[in-house]
């Protein structure tokens, strides 16, 4: 019989998401939906979107439509920024202050 063992996932490190979806909501803001790659984000955080060189707040998380107020690496989450505009993004990746 084949044990499957719990992977080791490891909050430290600098933050790193993979979005593969970006979509506007009315009255909340623009949702980015990925995967944590590595460390972690919490609500209130300021994150980094590279490819605009521009620098956004957390406002919210969800994952599988419910709120979280932490992710971490391996984590599928879907995070709420405001003044975004989601056509200018599709797929990439957010990341830490300064990474």
């Amino acid at each position: 019989t084949a044990r499957l063992r719990n992977p080791i996932r490891n909050p430290d490190g600098p933050f790193i998401m993979e979005f593969d979806h970006c979509f506007q909501i009315k009255g909340q803001g623009t949702v980015l939906t990925g995967t944590v790659l590595s460390g972690k984000v919490e609500v209130n955080d300021i994150v980094e979107i590279p490819v605009l060189k521009t620098q956004k707040r957390v406002k919210s998380m969800q994952a599988f439509k419910r709120p979280v107020q932490r992710a971490i690496e391996g984590d599928r989450v879907g995070i709420c920024m405001t003044q975004l505009d989601a056509t200018t993004l599709e797929r990439g990746i957010v990341s830490a202050r300064g990474l």
